[in-house]
């Protein structure tokens, strides 16, 4: 009889936790769907026509003020409400599932993600995209997946500008290495190889001009620093970096700095974060520096969304403005960036 009453109380406690499991996770579920698809109004006092979730990477030099100022001006414009969840890049691959999980149980309008191109990822957006809610990709592109557009530059574009300003510098002669940064899967994405056929087409131009060597980064600027010294110390005959990557190119700058190599080795870089500017600026330690247009994509995210709310239809692929600073135009970008004239 013990023995019942034992297993009877077992099972109630039991069943007492699954179904305060099961109450909880509706709740989380309900609170979620009310949090984003609660009423929003503008200054102007007009409603919300629909909700957005932006799902970033938090490391991200992109989304900066730049991006989100465009995000907000054309928000306002097109009455989204927009919700930014910025992942921490430590675990990106577990926390994007679980925002994307989050948002698809929120039964929001729309999704703008930074992607990563693997299976998981992929079959994230399947399921999503099943359920009837758009998916628009940034920063890197999922190709094989419902996603209804991909936003961003065009990284062949990059590949170009990258080998033509090499050619440029280092007047169509050397050795050179390309340094990025490991992506999210781990694997070599179709952004990367986009990219190098880019700058492989330019060095057809150039008998004399060589990519050497290709090597990837973890996160952060010590890790480029690693890398960038290995380089140089395993091919001596290196006189020209790009770097797909703003941390990688601080990295590189500062072995250059270190090893008085900066009037031996070209660095053509990639961002507009501060101290990239200021390399440039001064001349010989970043050469140049392929930018975009962060309020750009911003903008184009929320038209993008907009217009395929709209129409049904939005073009599968939009490019956002991409140019080189250099010594000669890095004054009137950083006035263009302040908003001052001339």
């Amino acid at each position: 009889m013990d023995r019942k009453r034992l297993l009877y109380g077992l099972l109630s406690i039991l069943l007492i936790i699954l179904v305060g499991s099961l109450i909880a996770g509706f709740t989380i579920s309900k609170k979620l769907e009310q949090s984003v698809k609660s009423d929003y109004f503008w200054e102007s006092k007009d409603k919300a026509e629909s909700h957005l979730v932006v799902i970033i990477d938090d490391s991200n030099q992109t989304y900066d003020e730049a991006f989100e100022r465009g995000i907000q001006v054309t928000a306002e414009k097109y009455k989204v409400a927009v919700e930014i969840t910025r992942v921490d890049p430590s675990n990106y691959n577990q926390d994007v599932i679980d925002a994307l999980d989050k948002a698809k149980f929120a039964k929001v309008d729309g999704i703008v993600l930074h992607a990563f191109n693997d299976d998981v990822i992929l079959n994230k957006i399947i399921e999503i995209s099943d359920l009837g809610i758009p998916i628009i990709t940034i920063d890197d592109d999922v190709p094989k997946s419902p996603r209804i557009c991909y936003v961003g530059v065009n990284q062949y574009d990059i590949g170009q500008m990258a080998g033509q300003t090499l050619a440029q510098l280092l007047n169509g002669e050397g050795k050179l290495a390309i340094i990025d940064q490991k992506s999210y899967s781990n694997e070599f994405s179709g952004k990367e190889e986009m990219i190098l056929l880019g700058l492989k087409e330019v060095l057809k131009e150039y008998p004399d001009l060589t990519l050497e060597v290709f090597k990837y980064t973890e996160q952060g600027v010590l890790s480029a620093e690693t890398v960038a010294m290995e380089v140089l110390r395993e091919n001596k005959d290196i006189n020209g970096f790009f770097c797909i990557e703003g941390e990688n190119t601080l990295g590189v700058a500062q072995v250059l700095i270190d090893n008085n190599l900066v009037n031996d080795v070209v660095l053509v870089g990639y961002g507009n974060e501060s101290e990239i500017v200021e390399y440039v600026q001064k001349g010989n330690i970043i050469e140049a520096s392929i930018v975009t247009d962060h309020e750009d994509i911003g903008t184009k995210i929320i038209t993008a969304f907009y217009e395929y709310r709209r129409d049904n239809f939005v073009s599968s692929f939009i490019n956002t403005d991409l140019k080189v600073i250099n010594i000669e135009n890095v004054e009137a970008y950083i006035n263009e960036m302040s908003g001052v004239d001339g």
